[in-house]
């Protein structure tokens, strides 16, 4: 690739960067606040950090978006979700090689309902997964759950804000 070309790829990235917005839609202007439920770990796969993970890192998304603020009860509008999932998986392997790495993945049922007007918005499933090294398999397995979550997180919150 030429300089030239480059320099050109460059500025469109930088200017189609600028244009994208990833919110389709707003919050209603009836909707102010919002309460998230404790996440619930129906997964079986029997790491409580992960919930507990989970749960923190949804409330402090929100806090930090400010679409909605986030109330202990009786908020505007309810989140409930609900850990479904979190599954180890292989990734396809040769006959003749040796399995290096694994798939996490993770998954989450969310309730969104709007209580002003009480009614279900949605409910779906959110589903995400990173991959980690067998070599280190201890470590790489809770960052890549973590990961894993952090995506499914900005999904939900992307849901709530933007679905409507």
């Amino acid at each position: 690739m030429t300089v030239g070309a480059r320099i050109g790829a460059v500025f469109m990235i930088g200017l189609l960067t600028g244009c994208y917005s990833f919110r389709g839609g707003s919050v209603p202007d009836h909707l102010k606040t919002i309460s998230i439920a404790t996440i619930v770990d129906n997964s079986g796969f029997g790491d409580a950090s992960l919930r507990e993970y989970a749960t923190e890192t949804l409330l402090q998304r929100f806090r930090s978006d400010n679409s909605l603020q986030l109330v202990d009860n009786d908020g505007d509008a309810r989140l409930t979700p609900v850990l479904v999932k979190i599954q180890d998986q292989m990734i396809n392997v040769q006959q003749s090689d040796l399995e290096n790495q694994r798939r996490i993945v993770v998954a989450f049922q969310v309730e969104y309902v709007d209580a002003v007007k009480s009614r279900q918005v949605w409910k779906r499933t959110f589903e995400n997964f990173d991959v980690y090294d067998v070599a280190n398999a201890t470590e790489d397995r809770q960052r890549a759950a973590r990961a894993a979550i952090d995506r499914v997180v900005d999904d939900i919150l992307l849901a709530v804000v933007s679905d409507w």
